[in-house]
């Protein structure tokens, strides 16, 4: 009779060691990204697309972006070149705003409807076009792109 007990407390024992190896990786896991998520938490992400368009080269420093090109023609548009993203859970409202250079930056890729200011429902994303005007053939654009509140 003390085996028979002895084995179903030993039984009982595996199985909670069992559940206990698979559910603490889970458990620290999801902590885990709770916390490196207030860490690297930003209000948007900007997604670069220009290796899809020749002679252009983006690079950000801080929160200022910079776009060099070599133009075409005396107007040339290139729509969608970088891509911004909403990560938050709630809506949030982005503006552009060109620091220096002969560019224009809006959001969408609607060349009529040029918006430099944005409302993005939670986990969305929206293009960022440029069109430039000018004598210049290489032009370089600094801008800033901020969420409302900052």
């Amino acid at each position: 009779m003390k085996q028979h007990y002895l084995k179903i407390t030993l039984n009982f024992l595996a199985v909670v060691l069992l559940i206990s190896l698979i559910a603490t990786p889970l458990y620290f896991a999801r902590n885990f990204a709770k916390v490196a998520g207030v860490k690297s938490f930003s209000k948007f992400l900007v997604v670069s697309q220009v290796e899809k368009f020749p002679n252009i080269k983006f690079a950000q420093e801080g929160d200022k972006y910079t776009i060099s090109f070599t133009k075409q023609g005396p107007t040339q548009a290139f729509l969608g070149i970088l891509i911004i993203n909403n990560p938050t859970s709630q809506s949030q409202t982005y503006a552009i705003r060109v620091i220096s250079g002969q560019s224009n930056l809006f959001f969408g890729e609607d060349l009529d409807n040029q918006v430099f200011q944005i409302t993005l429902p939670a986990s969305t994303s929206s293009a960022v076009s440029l069109v430039s005007e000018g004598s210049s053939t290489n032009q370089i654009v600094k801008f800033q792109i901020t969420a409302a509140g900052e």
